[in-house]
C-alpha cells in the first residue's frame, strides 16, 4: 500500500486560486484534497519533468508558468506569456516546452532553462483553417501538444479539423511544413494517443463524439470512427479525454453532458468495440487518469466540483468507491 501525492489543476474563476495537492491511497481509492500548494491564474492543464511542473495559464492572454517542486512545497519561478490566447495543453523535454493556445490557434514553443524556468521562444506557428460547426470552428484552435518520440510532436486542432505532423528539433524548433491529417469535418479533433503495438493512433473528437482510428503508415487508409456514446442517448454532450491502457487492450475516454466514462476493448486490428459506461458522479468530466498501479480510475468532474474514483477489474472502472470535494478540477498529477 502506499500513499501517492498528486497536483490538481483548476479553472480560477470560481472557489479555486490555485494548484492543490491532493493524496490517493492506492490500497483503498481513498482520495482526499489536502491544501493549496499555490497561487496561480487558472492552471488548467499541468506536467512535470525532474522535479520541475509547469502549467498552462488559461486566460484571453495567456501565459505558462514554471514551478519547482520541493518535497511538500511548490516555489514559484518565472511566467511567461504563451504568445496566444487560452492555452489549453502544455509538454516538456529536457530542453524545450511546447504549449497549445486553444483560443488563437497557436503553437509556441520555449527554451527550458538548466534551473527550469521557462526561457526564450524557439518557435512559434499559427494555424489556420475552419469547419461546419459555426459556434466552435470559426477559426483554428489547437488543443494539444502530444510528444510522440523525442523529434515529433501531434498537435490535434479542434477548428481545422486536422492534426498537425510537427517534427523538433534538441533546440526545440519546428518544422515550418508540417504533414497533416485530416478528418470529417466537423469532427473537432481534440486529444490523440497512440497504440503501443500496432501503427495505430487514437483520436478523440470533442464535437463529433467520436473516436477516430488512423494509421500511422497508410494516410490514405479509410478512417474508422467509433461513437463515445451509447445508441439510445440524444441529449448534448462533448468528449474530453482519452487514454489508452498500457497493455493495448482498452481504450477510455470521458463525455461532457453524458457524464461518463466509456471504456472499449481493442480487438485484433486494434478496433474499439464492446463499450460499456461507468458515471461519473459529477458534471464535465474534462479529465481523467489511472494511479500509478493501474488498478484505479480517477475521474475530474469540473462543473460539479469533485473527483470520483473507480475500481479497475479486468481493465474495465467498476463501482464508484470515493468521491471528493474538489474546487474546479481540470487536471491531475501524480508526483
Amino acid at each position: 500500500m502506499t500513499v501517492h501525492r498528486l497536483l490538481i489543476g483548476t479553472y480560477t474563476q470560481g472557489d479555486a486560486t490555485g494548484i492543490y495537492w491532493a493524496t490517493f491511497n492506492d490500497k483503498d481509492g481513498h482520495f482526499a484534497c489536502m491544501e493549496l500548494a499555490i497561487e496561480s491564474e487558472s492552471p488548467a492543464f499541468l506536467c512535470r519533468i525532474d522535479n520541475h511542473v509547469y502549467a498552462v495559464n488559461e486566460a484571453v492572454e495567456g501565459g505558462v508558468s514554471a514551478f519547482e517542486l520541493r518535497a511538500d512545497t511548490l516555489r514559484f519561478i518565472n511566467r511567461q506569456s504563451s504568445l496566444g490566447s487560452l492555452p489549453c495543453h502544455i509538454t516538456a523535454s529536457l530542453h524545450w516546452i511546447a504549449v497549445a493556445n486553444y483560443g488563437s490557434g497557436s503553437v509556441a514553443v520555449f527554451r527550458r532553462e538548466s534551473d527550469g524556468a521557462i526561457g526564450q521562444k524557439t518557435s512559434y506557428v499559427a494555424h489556420e483553417g475552419s469547419g461546419p460547426v459555426s459556434d466552435r470552428q470559426r477559426c483554428a484552435h489547437a488543443h494539444e501538444v502530444h510528444l510522440v518520440s523525442d523529434t515529433e510532436l501531434m498537435v490535434p486542432d479542434l477548428g481545422a479539423d486536422r492534426v498537425y505532423h510537427y517534427r523538433i528539433n534538441p533546440r526545440g524548433v519546428l518544422n515550418i511544413d508540417p504533414s497533416t491529417t485530416s478528418v470529417k469535418p466537423g469532427s473537432g479533433p481534440r486529444h490523440i494517443v497512440a497504440h503501443p503495438q500496432q501503427p495505430l493512433n487514437y483520436l478523440l473528437n470533442e464535437l463529433s463524439n467520436t473516436i477516430a482510428v488512423l494509421n500511422r503508415n497508410d494516410v490514405r487508409h479509410d478512417q474508422e470512427f467509433v461513437s463515445t456514446l451509447p445508441d439510445d442517448y440524444g441529449g448534448p454532450s462533448t468528449t474530453a479525454e482519452i487514454q489508452l491502457s498500457d497493455d493495448g487492450r482498452f481504450i477510455y475516454a470521458s463525455n461532457r453532458g453524458h457524464d461518463s466514462v466509456v471504456t472499449m476493448a481493442l480487438d485484433d486490428r486494434g478496433l474499439p468495440c464492446e463499450p460499456s459506461w461507468v458515471p461519473t458522479h459529477g458534471e464535465h468530466p474534462r479529465f481523467f487518469c489511472f494511479d500509478p498501479t493501474r488498478k484505479w480510475l480517477l475521474a475530474a468532474n469540473q462543473q460539479s466540483d469533485n473527483v470520483a474514483v473507480y475500481p479497475v477489474v479486468d481493465g474495465r472502472p467498476t463501482e464508484v468507491v470515493r468521491i471528493a470535494a474538489v474546487p474546479t478540477p481540470t487536471c491531475l498529477l501524480f508526483i
